[in-house]
């Protein structure tokens, strides 16, 4: 009887034990994943902006910073037109895509405003149906998407690569009280990282 109260009393001992280790095993065991991560360098700039084609009035781009210009435009005249090709360079290591555009800020007269059409292209030249953004500048004075606009248009740029991109501007023909009026608005784009 004794020795059946001691075999019990060492199987006890020897499964607590084995519950010891059971949990010491769990808290240490460990997962060992070799590598190297590299984040890279982001940056997105506007590179160059240049007026093709004033059409007798006057277009001023100047730049405010590194994805934000400027645009004044004087002496329009009902049904005028102008373009603008920007370049944008991808200065970093990581591949980006563009990712927003608006106009931050507008002045001029109300039907300016909502008068004026501003389409932006991708390229250098305006082929029919292919402007990736359209609308009055006054309705891009709210936060538009390129991947939730007409499309998606997806625009990738590799590290190191540059993109033209055509911007025209329109005003409506039938503002005829608006010979030599002027509108002066910003441009902000922006581009965020992506897969090559």
């Amino acid at each position: 009887m004794i020795g059946a109260k001691i075999g019990s009393l060492f199987l006890v001992a020897i499964m607590t034990l084995g519950g010891v280790g059971a949990s010491y095993a769990a808290w240490t065991q460990s997962v060992d994943i070799q590598g190297s991560v590299t984040t890279g360098n982001f940056d997105f700039r506007i590179y160059n902006i240049v007026v093709n084609e004033a059409n007798g009035a006057t277009i001023t781009p100047y730049y405010i910073d590194t994805h934000t210009f400027g645009v004044t435009v004087i002496n329009t005249y009902p049904g005028w037109k102008g373009w603008i090709t920007v370049t944008n360079q991808n200065a970093g290591t990581v591949t980006l895509k563009f990712n927003t555009f608006q106009v931050p800020s507008l002045t001029g007269a109300w039907d300016l405003q909502n008068g004026y059409t501003l389409k932006f292209y991708p390229g250098t030249y305006a082929s029919p149906g292919s402007a990736n953004i359209w609308g009055t500048l006054y309705n891009f004075q709210a936060l538009q998407y390129y991947d939730s606009w007409i499309g998606p248009y997806e625009i990738k740029m590799a590290p190191g690569t540059y993109h033209d991109s055509l911007v025209s501007l329109e005003l409506d023909p039938g503002l005829i009280d608006n010979y030599g009026s002027t509108v002066t608005f910003t441009f902000e784009m922006t581009a965020i990282q992506t897969t090559p």
